[in-house]
């Protein structure tokens, strides 16, 4: 095979399908990017098993074939290389680089070792991209991170004909987004958070169009642009997060997204070892505070729009400040009913929900 690609093109291409690259040196087919030059197109794809890549980019093709190359090495390369068109020839299982001044050498991986990709299947569902890749952003934080509890790794996607809904619970926090989508019918996915994470980054290059999402009994597909990825799902059942979800509390806070945001990172600063920020509501706004035996303390008010009784509650500030960073618009609506039951955290429409669970304070304080 040999082909000719504008540098710019080529590497970022390569970055994009590398961080499905398997890090297992005991299957070395797996450490390769397989390419596919035919017509005026090259396809490149890689695969550790669970997730996989494909992506289809234009190119100067001057001799038609297939090669497995080690997949880093080629992308660094590549991302060394001057500002110049990138020349690539395999042949006797050798890959020949030429960029500008430089030409090098790459022992090549069997071809025939890499592993069938199957094509996108299952319901298929169709979504805004930018809108896609914004829920990603906000759900995808709240998921755990514990490997012992593989259910709450992953994102939960629920189809209907009314639209799609990501949600993500690590048991200390919750996040729901729910947007419009075009579906064929109903289905369910529980969705590595690694590999939507990847589909999210993805479809953040998309400023205008649709994502597809293909999802079946085993994998979901994402196809946005000329992008493929295909992840394997997790196997089990997700928690029923519409009973966690209550429809609202009569103690309601409205204010500046930004300066609330900005207050709980500061008066944060100080709660170390697990200690919580203080959140005090009255009608002037809420009173933030936090302390450490060993540092200090701080507080902070911040004016705002409140309507119910007084009361004190507590929060983890770094679930704080994740659910306020995913609110999209300026204003903000925190809803609590006490300092026992979960707060939750609303933006201005968008289809964004966050639950967390507060810190149960001594009986002796607020």
């Amino acid at each position: 095979m040999k082909f000719k690609c504008d540098r710019d093109v080529l590497s970022e291409a390569l970055q994009t399908v590398q961080r499905a690259v398997s890090s297992r040196p005991g299957i070395p087919a797996l450490t390769g990017v397989h390419m596919t030059a035919s017509g005026g197109e090259l396809v490149l794809a890689t695969t550790d098993l669970e997730v996989s890549t494909r992506l289809q980019l234009d190119v100067h093709v001057q001799a038609e074939g297939v090669a497995l190359v080690p997949a880093r090495l080629l992308a660094d390369m590549v991302k060394s290389f001057e500002q110049a068109p990138v020349e690539f020839e395999a042949a006797e299982g050798q890959a020949r680089i030429v960029c500008s001044n430089y030409e090098g050498t790459v022992r090549c991986l069997p071809a025939e070792d890499f592993p069938v990709l199957q094509e996108p299947q299952g319901t298929r569902v169709s979504v805004a991209a930018n809108n896609l890749s914004a829920g990603i952003q906000q759900v995808t934080r709240a998921a755990s991170r514990d490997e012992a509890r593989p259910i709450l790794t992953g994102v939960l996607l629920e189809v209907s004909r009314e639209g799609l809904t990501m949600v993500a619970t690590d048991s200390y926090r919750l996040a729901m987004r729910e947007m419009e989508a075009t579906a064929e019918g109903e289905a369910k996915a529980l969705v590595p958070e690694r590999a939507l994470a990847e589909a999210g980054r993805a479809a953040a290059t998309e400023d205008k169009g649709d994502a597809e999402v293909f999802i079946d009994q085993s994998q979901v597909a994402f196809r946005i642009g000329r992008l493929a990825l295909t992840s394997r799902l997790i196997e089990g059942e997700f928690p029923n997060y519409r009973q966690l979800l209550p429809e609202g509390y009569e103690n309601r806070l409205v204010g500046s997204r930004q300066q609330l945001l900005d207050a709980v990172r500061r008066v944060g600063l100080l709660a170390r070892d697990s200690a919580p920020v203080k959140m005090e509501f009255n009608a002037l706004g809420v009173r933030l505070s936090s302390s450490s035996p060993d540092l200090g303390d701080a507080v902070e008010v911040v004016e705002a729009k409140y309507e119910g009784e007084d009361l004190t509650a507590a929060f983890n500030p770094a679930y704080l400040i994740d659910g306020l960073t995913g609110v999209v618009g300026e204003r903000v609506q925190v809803e609590v009913r006490d300092g026992l039951k979960p707060g939750l955290v609303r933006g201005e429409g968008d289809g964004f929900v966050y639950l967390v669970m507060p810190v149960r304070l001594p009986a002796h304080v607020g």
